[in-house]
């Protein structure tokens, strides 16, 4: 089924879709077909290229969970004390 319509966007909207497309190297109309399809897919769907490459990467789930750890312990390092508790 292919159907066609007109949505009004602000100013700011307007100038963000069409920024982002030209940066994506799509059209404004591409770009918000984009968005649409990205916001159908299942969060497996989402996650399926990311699942493949740790797969492909060889990383074990003790080391991916270490680094994320450490990672989260450095962040939180940098946080003023009052956010941290």
């Amino acid at each position: 089924m292919t159907g066609k319509t007109t949505i009004m966007l602000n100013k700011r909207h307007f100038k963000a879709v069409v920024d982002q497309a030209r940066e994506l190297g799509k059209t404004p109309d591409g770009y918000v077909a984009s968005l649409i399809d990205a916001a159908s897919l299942t969060f497996d769907e989402i996650l399926a290229p990311v699942r493949a490459r740790f797969k492909k990467s060889g990383v074990s789930e003790e080391e991916l969970d270490n680094a994320v750890t450490t990672a989260r312990k450095a962040f939180r390092a940098r946080l003023p004390r009052k956010v941290r508790e």
